[in-house]
């Protein structure tokens, strides 16, 4: 994520997730057509491909707040605070 503004990681989580619901969407609509089962499978597919986009997101979340390769940790897993000279 070394580079990215906030603004940028912020438009990628939003697009996981409209991609996420988007797939569901798809996916149900399609099985629903298919096999006539309107809307059941729609709704189905609708929460898993929303809980699939919070699942990215969270990953995405995780690695903004990785600490960066030599960066000190504290115990909590934050980075130590800079020692001035």
């Amino acid at each position: 994520m070394a580079g990215l503004s906030n603004a940028h990681v912020a438009w990628r989580m939003v697009t996981e997730l409209v991609a996420g619901l988007g797939i569901g969407f798809g996916i149900g609509y399609g099985l629903d057509t298919l096999f006539g089962t309107r809307p059941v499978l729609l709704v189905i597919f609708l929460l898993l491909g929303f809980a699939a986009g919070v699942n990215v997101m969270m990953r995405t979340a995780r690695e903004m707040n990785a600490p960066k390769p030599g960066q000190e940790t504290t115990k909590a897993g934050e980075p130590a605070a800079r020692k001035r000279d």
